[in-house]
């Protein structure tokens, strides 16, 4: 099925009835929500370059292609799930493979007390997400949620209660097999955390083979009072990937999101992350990396509104572009009328390797109140010749000195991850695709 700009309702009904269900076909109040994205998609379509969000990266050849939405059957081991999955099997885990959820291939045994861990194509998951979906997003902004919860069939439910403070890391692990030809997966994600309440997740994006593929997700979080959730994310797709996610949360007093963005893979990569502070002393911090190479194009688009008084925000972002790759960073940051006492700082700083790479940073500050401490900026580079020059006085050859100063710019956003068994993990795979080229 081709997915042009725009389908009208009669176009888009029976395919995309077909295609959504598995999921929810006979729950009145997930039907009603899809027609309401359905009529959404149809008004707005996909986005266009002439709109502000969208006007660096174009989804043209995306559109072209035809997807596929019914995966085939493909086998992979428990053992291959080990040698993919960035931790230990001393951690929960969750398994999708080709947008199907796998028990067999989880980690879910002996789940601690208070913790709850859903597949969405699961009656209690769909239960336990019903009251939370679509109230973090907008689908009215033309994008991708309209079309994702239009077509969503799959994804995780992760709930924390109150008190609750979750011991183990849990890794979600969604692999694409390539065993079917331009396959689409349409994931939707839920986190619940109550008061006091804490956890770690990360989302693990895996392509094992070369195969063009789409990946259109959403993760929605759910914030109460003091609760606090570190919140990662690798993407090592293919290179005939296109990746279009969504992250959005919502925080409530004194609860801290977290949140870590690695963009490895994929031909194309968009990443739209937004939190919502509605609650005093709430704090977010957002951090990311880009690695992009050949043709790769990943493009960050980070939005934090800052609501009420006495909210904090970090953010960081850094990229390492190579060969003909093309990176976008926009970062908006909006202190509402009200929200006196904000402290806010957004950094983005790119480092480039070869002559033919191109990037386009936007870091942005709205600021309706007049008691605040706010401070953006952004830096394009290459590497320090004088730095290069001293390394190789001391013996190291220039392809070693260039690797080295590139890990060295790269690391500051690992080192702001608390967990040192995930700075770890992570820090083994940055190492392994560093651009070790010259100008």
């Amino acid at each position: 099925m081709k997915m042009p700009s725009k389908k009208t309702l009669s176009e888009l009904a029976t395919p995309f009835a077909s295609i959504t269900a598995n999921l929810g076909q006979d729950n009145a109040w997930l039907k009603s929500m899809r027609l309401k994205a359905l009529a959404q998609f149809n008004s707005q379509g996909l986005p266009a370059k002439k709109q502000e969000d969208w006007k660096y990266t174009s989804l043209w050849a995306m559109a072209q292609q035809e997807y596929t939405h019914q995966p085939e059957v493909s086998t992979v081991s428990l053992e291959q799930c080990e040698q993919l999955a960035l931790l230990s099997d001393n951690n929960y885990r969750v398994v999708i493979i080709d947008g199907v959820f796998s028990a067999e291939l989880s980690l879910l045994d002996d789940l601690q007390d208070g913790l709850t861990i859903n597949a969405l194509s699961d009656e209690q998951g769909l239960t336990k997400a019903q009251p939370h979906l679509g109230q973090q997003i907008d689908i009215t902004k033309a994008g991708f949620n309209a079309l994702n919860t239009l077509l969503m069939n799959e994804g995780f439910v992760i709930t924390v209660d109150t008190d609750v403070h979750v011991e183990k890391t849990i890794e979600v692990l969604l692999l694409n097999t390539g065993a079917t030809a331009n396959l689409a997966t349409h994931l939707r994600n839920v986190i619940v955390m109550a008061d006091n309440s804490q956890a770690t997740v990360i989302e693990h994006y895996v392509g094992l083979t070369d195969a063009i593929s789409l990946t259109n997700v959403v993760t929605e979080a759910v914030l109460a009072s003091n609760a606090e959730l570190n919140q990662y994310k690798l993407q090592q797709e293919s290179d005939n990937t296109t990746h279009i996610a969504t992250l959005a949360a919502k925080q409530g007093s004194k609860s801290q999101w977290k949140t870590n963005n690695i963009s490895l893979g994929a031909k194309l990569a968009r990443n739209d992350i937004h939190s919502q502070l509605l609650g005093e002393q709430s704090h977010v911090v957002m951090d990311g990396l880009y690695l992009v190479n050949n043709e790769q194009h990943v493009d960050n688009h980070t939005r934090i509104d800052h609501t009420v008084p006495n909210t904090t925000s970090e953010e960081l972002y850094k990229g390492v572009l190579d060969d003909n790759s093309h990176a976008v960073f926009n970062g908006k940051v909006i202190v509402h009328k009200d929200a006196q006492k904000t402290d806010a700082n957004q950094q983005n700083q790119n480092l480039l390797i070869s002559r033919g790479c191109e990037i386009d940073t936007k870091p942005e500050m709205e600021i309706y109140a007049d008691d605040v401490k706010c401070a953006h900026g952004s830096t394009v580079g290459q590497i320090n010749e004088d730095h290069l020059f001293f390394l190789r006085a001391r013996g190291l050859d220039e392809v070693t000195a260039r690797s080295l100063l590139t890990y060295a710019f790269a690391v500051d956003v690992l080192n702001r991850i608390p967990s040192e068994e995930i700075r770890q993990a992570l820090s083994t795979v940055i190492e392994t695709r560093l651009p070790q080229g010259g100008i």
